[in-house]
């Protein structure tokens, strides 16, 4: 016999001679490992071996195990081995389908007995990802996948949940520390209503840049460590003077995104702006 006896639905090539167990034989190598040499290996692994198929790292460049015949010269019955193949591929295939089909009916069942206690859920996350998607942070793509799922599961439901908890747990960290002493710094400049009004257009104008809510970059808008408190302030409809205080702190680090005026008009003077390097003059050709 010069070539594997089953070719498992793959391609076999020969791989020329390789030392085994101190003897010099011919290797054929596959092209894949295919469900069927798996199960046919794991379930009737004796067989196999003795009709000369294993697993190699030799006769190929690829990084992983590949399914291999040897050449051994030793007689086998390739008829019974065929038949015992069929049928353990045949008995791995029947299990996958009673246990792909019980898993449907598992998740099906899932389905329905979430349905009814999902659709609140649902209708929150929703809501939240229209009026405060900046409080997700980074689960934001996770929750919009979520929600626009036709269907949930338990697990999808226990992810909803958390991903509000998570965002109302970010709201209430943001109130807290507007809730804190102001910086001093700022807070009697706070005091003038002009400063009060321009701190709140300016933090709506670093909201409404901030686009992805500091979830992937943060060299545009808020950044990670402001963005929960910077949106609050933002839904402010005026400004006291603390909120006012704390509200000049956070731009104050993202001063080089607002214009001179509005720096001038919330901390008193333009921001020096990093300027890029001239670019160095090309000498003349001279002819």
């Amino acid at each position: 016999m010069t070539r594997p006896p089953i070719d498992f639905g793959t391609e076999w090539s020969n791989a020329g001679t390789h030392r085994r167990y101190g003897h010099d034989l011919i290797l054929w190598v596959a092209a894949q490992p295919t469900q069927a040499f798996r199960d046919a290996y794991s379930r009737a692994r004796g067989l196999m071996v003795g009709a000369g198929y294993s697993w190699t790292d030799k006769g190929h460049a690829e990084p992983q195990m590949l399914p291999c015949w040897w050449n051994t010269g030793i007689t086998f019955d390739a008829d019974a081995l065929r038949a015992e193949v069929d049928r353990v591929v045949a008995e791995a295939g029947f299990e996958r389908e009673a246990e792909a089909a019980a898993e449907q009916e598992r998740h099906e069942r899932d389905v329905a007995s979430t349905k009814n206690a999902a659709a609140p859920i649902r209708a929150a996350l929703r809501a939240l990802l229209v009026e405060r998607p900046w409080a997700l942070g980074r689960a934001l793509s996770e929750a919009r996948d979520l929600a626009s799922a036709e269907t949930w599961t338990s697990w999808g439901l226990r992810s909803a949940e958390r991903y509000l908890d998570n965002a109302a747990a970010n709201v209430r960290r943001a109130e807290e520390r507007l809730g804190r002493t102001p910086p001093a710094t700022w807070f009697a400049r706070a005091e003038d209503e002009a400063v009060r009004v321009a701190a709140l257009e300016a933090c709506r104008v670093l909201s409404s840049r901030d686009m992805d809510w500091a979830a992937v970059q943060n060299g545009e808008g808020w950044s990670q460590a402001t963005t929960w408190t910077g949106h609050t302030l933002s839904e402010r409809a005026v400004l006291d003077q603390g909120e006012a205080a704390h509200a000049l702190g956070l731009l104050h680090g993202h001063r080089r995104q607002l214009s001179d005026e509005v720096c001038i008009a919330c901390f008193g003077e333009a921001p020096a702006r990093r300027r890029r390097p001239e670019p160095e003059e090309q000498p003349a050709l001279g002819f």
